[in-house]
């Protein structure tokens, strides 16, 4: 877990906001980069792994020698009309923790869960911004080919309402004939002004996801025909997956911390030992001592030296101590076997619980994949009906100002033109959704 945790701090540390946006086409690696710099939800991710650093210090510096300065003063009266009698002293105090030994302590066991809890965090908060930024840039540039397509298509029903102008003109077209051309043409103008308010949107969602600011206008680098070269099948997504799943990644964690409370299990069989030693003399004082605190043992090393010794008398000589003190439990009602049963019982729950998650992972890259496999064939199907709605409604068009069809029949060919073009245009944001919730699932972006 530290090393992991040491990894994910040095990618803190050294991840730096790219240049802001300017009139350049974004390219997607800044958008990732900029995202992983300056998105203000990583920000905050990151500044709770850098508080849980400053933990470590903290708990670590227990490690490191302490000294103080101690004054003690004191004042008695024995008698209302008597002289208070006053001291004062001060002296100096050392201690340093030498060692620990036994199972790890509190304060450690502690501090690694919370990193862990964070670190992990962070990661699935980077997996998804990063597969936002992916999907909002993937989908602008999608609408930039929707705006194109449809602005050719109002071009071309343009033309088809300046000729039935020109043909009423000449007694050739009826007005219903100039009025339904003029209502194709508004028809697009309608779904162009549609497509560019959804643009708009996803601009200032990628703005606000990549860190930049909202409502400037920006142009993207790239064709979204590349979304469709995803190379990947299903087992090579699968092995992806599980290698950068944060939730396989946190379970594995915990079940190696499991079985290092299953391992440490065999220190509660261990007499508590107790041990003071040291020597003092009139100014001084120094010592070991070895005791236990929680659930490990920890060595002490202390002195105190008198600075000022106010009205006591000081001792004379050099006197050496030592207390050893050891218990050792005999028979406590079968408590450390229910505890040991308890922690190997945790153990194997974990142990299932990461087998059953990566089977989990593995089920739904596959179901996703597919997805995004049925929503490739959905929109490739769905271009062919668009072709195909295309040439009936210009086949009709031709029928109709001949006369050779009625224009009941005319209005449900170009309802269907519109509808088959609107339902591929959906089909190909889904694609793109679907995409992105495969490569969430892999931690893949490129």
């Amino acid at each position: 877990m530290e090393n992991r945790a040491v990894q994910w701090l040095l990618l803190v540390l050294v991840t730096v906001a790219p240049a802001r946006a300017g009139e350049l086409p974004l390219s997607l690696v800044f958008c990732l980069d900029s995202a992983m710099g300056a998105n203000r939800d990583l920000v905050q991710a990151r500044q709770e792994v850098q508080a849980l650093e400053g933990e470590r210090i903290f708990v670590r510096a227990r490690f490191m020698p302490s000294l103080d300065l101690v004054a003690d003063y004191a004042a008695d009266r024995a008698a209302l009309d008597s002289q208070v009698q006053d001291r004062l002293s001060s002296q100096l105090r050392f201690n340093q923790r030498l060692f620990e030994f036994g199972p790890d302590a509190v304060q450690e066991v502690t501090l690694r869960d919370n990193l862990r809890r964070a670190v992990y965090a962070y990661e699935g908060e980077v997996y998804q911004v990063l597969a936002q930024v992916w999907e909002r840039f993937h989908l602008i540039l999608l609408q930039d080919r929707q705006i194109a397509i449809r602005r050719e298509s109002r071009r071309g029903f343009e033309e088809i309402f300046a000729r039935q102008q020109a043909l009423k003109t000449e007694k050739l077209a009826t007005e219903d004939d100039v009025l339904s051309a003029e209502l194709n043409v508004l028809r697009e103008d309608q779904r162009i002004n549609v497509l560019i308010r959804e643009q708009f949107d996803n601009k200032m969602d990628l703005q606000r996801l990549i860190g930049q600011s909202i409502g400037v206008d920006i142009q993207l680098q790239g064709t979204v025909e590349t979304v469709e070269q995803f190379a990947l099948d299903q087992e090579e997504a699968v092995q992806l997956a599980l290698g950068s799943s944060v939730q396989v990644a946190l379970a594995s964690e915990r079940l190696d911390e499991q079985q290092r409370v299953v391992r440490e299990q065999a220190w509660t069989y261990s007499p508590d030992i107790n041990l003071h030693a040291g020597v003092e003399n009139n100014r001084r004082r120094a010592q070991v001592k070895i005791d236990k605190e929680a659930s490990a043992w920890g060595a002490d090393l202390s002195s105190d030296l008198r600075l000022d010794d106010g009205a006591e008398p000081l001792a004379e000589g050099t006197r050496w101590f030592t207390r050893l003190e050891a218990r050792i439990p005999l028979f406590e009602g079968g408590a450390r076997i229910g505890q040991e049963a308890r922690e190997r019982a945790r153990l194997r729950q974990r142990r299932v619980g990461l087998e059953d998650l990566r089977h989990r992972i593995d089920l739904q890259v596959r179901q996703a994949h597919l997805l995004m496999e049925e929503a490739l064939r959905q929109k490739e199907i769905q271009e062919r009906a668009v072709v195909i709605a295309r040439r009936r409604l210009q086949i009709n068009q031709k029928l109709k100002e001949r006369g050779l069809v009625s224009d009941i029949f005319f209005e449900q060919q170009r309802d269907r033109f519109f509808d088959e073009q609107d339902q591929l245009f959906a089909n190909q944001a889904n694609y793109i959704s679907q995409q992105a919730k495969l490569r969430l699932l892999m931690g893949f972006f490129e």
